[in-house]
């Protein structure tokens, strides 16, 4: 092959790679802007011992029935939250996870509001995980 196409196909590969990147990112930031910004750090249904509920810090369900626990994993992932916003008010209900290895991992929301790691985040979708619970556990 001579030097003028190996140039052209180095050109073309570069050309290519780099559009290819920019779409990425484009439909990440996207994805980001209508959905949120989803939990990291959720544990996995297969190392969930038990989940306890505590609804308004006076309710309080332990839940050890292995679909329920399911259930109660997937639904954490309707807290995808936003960079922007006000957070406000207090928990109203609180998830602890209890993991087969003793961890406990704990999530808290309100119906705008999240609380994950210490932080507390605007909840993309306003209303739903609460009402969820709410509908389901109490």
């Amino acid at each position: 092959m001579d030097k003028k196409r190996k140039k052209t196909w180095k050109f073309i590969l570069w050309n290519t790679l780099c559009v290819i990147i920019v779409s990425c990112i484009l439909n990440a930031v996207i994805w980001i802007l209508f959905h949120g910004i989803p939990l990291i750090g959720l544990p996995e249904k297969e190392n969930v011992k038990s989940v306890t509920i505590i609804y308004n810090e006076t309710e309080k369900r332990e839940i050890t029935d292995t679909e329920t626990i399911e259930i109660l994993v997937k639904s954490a992932n309707l807290l995808n939250y936003q960079l922007w916003g006000q957070t406000q008010g207090s928990p109203i209900i609180d998830m602890i996870y209890h993991l087969e290895d003793g961890e406990d991992i704990k999530i808290s929301a309100n119906s705008t509001t999240m609380w994950w790691h210490g932080k507390s985040h605007v909840i993309k979708e306003t209303g739903t995980f609460v009402n969820i619970i709410q509908g389901l556990f109490f």
